[in-house]
């Protein structure tokens, strides 16, 4: 299996293949770093393959509750280290733009608020194999039956002296 293309997550106007999948192209897209952008895109891509994503995006508005568990390596590492490149030079002129994502669950709450997840929606750290470390949180929050499903996923940016290395894997984990 090759390496998927993150192009489209540099892009400030993606092109009808992302749109295709987002519906729309969020309000907020132009300020999002690559890795909220792709997190965006692939939980867009994985809800439209397995038929779930139809013509209302908005999975609150259709009456069902979907929650989203993250799991990191790194976190908001590469954005917290732009952020602070901003303000090395002078401190008062700190992007603002890069500093709402310094936390690691805001592409998750960027996707949650785009496809309208209401369950709960967060980021957990794991060094040792994220996504299956998020399957298990979510299968867990199942067991309450608070929501209908949930998305799992592994979620980093490795990007390194501008070359472009995300990790983006989702699946949906459905109550047993």
């Amino acid at each position: 299996m090759t390496a998927p293309s993150w192009h489209y997550a540099l892009l400030d106007e993606p092109g009808e293949d992302i749109r295709a999948i987002v519906q729309e192209i969020p309000g907020r897209w132009g300020r999002m770093p690559p890795l909220s952008r792709a997190v965006v895109v692939e939980a867009g891509r994985l809800l439209q393959q397995a038929g779930l994503l139809q013509k209302e995006r908005r999975f609150n508005k259709a009456g069902t509750r979907v929650g989203l568990i993250g799991a990191t390596r790194y976190g908001s590492l590469a954005v917290d280290t732009a952020f602070a490149a901003t303000m090395q030079s002078q401190p008062q002129l700190a992007s603002p733009a890069l500093f709402g994502y310094t936390l690691a669950n805001i592409p998750l709450a960027e996707a949650a608020n785009h496809y309208g997840l209401v369950g709960p929606v967060f980021a957990l750290y794991a060094e040792d194999e994220p996504l299956q470390r998020a399957v298990t949180e979510a299968r867990r929050w199942l067991q309450n039956r608070e929501v209908d499903f949930m998305l799992a996923c592994e979620f980093d940016d490795l990007s390194r002296n501008g070359a472009l290395a995300l990790t983006v894997n989702f699946t949906i984990v459905n109550p047993l």
